[in-house]
């Protein structure tokens, strides 16, 4: 199989999971019910995951990678507050599938998926690394909060609470 057709066989199956998250929590979805929803056999499951919560993850950082390319935003190799906003557009754009993440108790591979577009696991420079982390789960953090406020805020006041709170940590 190449890139192309595991790419798109992997976003089918990871969009049925998310599709009957909106019906089941997570550990009742069944191998057969993501194949039928997806049109992919059984096989086909076990060789583009290891589990329902990789694919959940998967799902996440494909719609990042979408996103950032529609919209021409990189992911930065530090903490850059003006891309602030950018963040909060993107999550306020999916904020459907954030409430469903969070309603079946899926944060924990929301916050995988941080990881997997922030943090370089192999960075040369522990303190670059290190510093990496705070960006990702602070951020995660400040989105953890916006999703159980239920987007409360605007994206544009999201990103001011960003750069008032790193303003007093200087």
């Amino acid at each position: 199989m190449d890139n192309q057709t595991s790419e798109f066989l992997r976003d089918c199956m990871a969009g049925a999971v998310i599709k009957l998250l909106e019906r089941y929590p997570l550990e009742k979805i069944q191998v057969k019910q993501i194949c039928d929803v997806s049109g992919y056999h059984r096989a086909s499951w076990f060789r583009a995951f290891r589990s329902k919560s990789e694919a959940v993850t998967y799902h996440m950082v494909r719609l990042w990678q979408q996103y950032s390319a529609r919209h021409g935003v990189e992911v930065p190799d530090d903490f850059v507050i003006g891309q602030a906003e950018d963040f909060f557009q993107y999550n306020y754009a999916i904020r459907d599938t954030l409430r469903l993440i969070w309603r079946r108790g899926l944060m924990t591979e929301l916050a995988t998926s941080f990881t997997a577009v922030l943090v370089d696991p192999h960075h040369r420079d522990p303190n670059r690394a290190y510093q990496t982390s705070i960006y990702a789960f602070s951020l995660y953090g400040i989105l953890r909060e916006w999703i159980i406020r239920d987007f409360d805020r605007t994206p544009a006041e999201m990103a001011s609470i960003i750069r008032q709170a790193t303003a007093r940590m200087v």
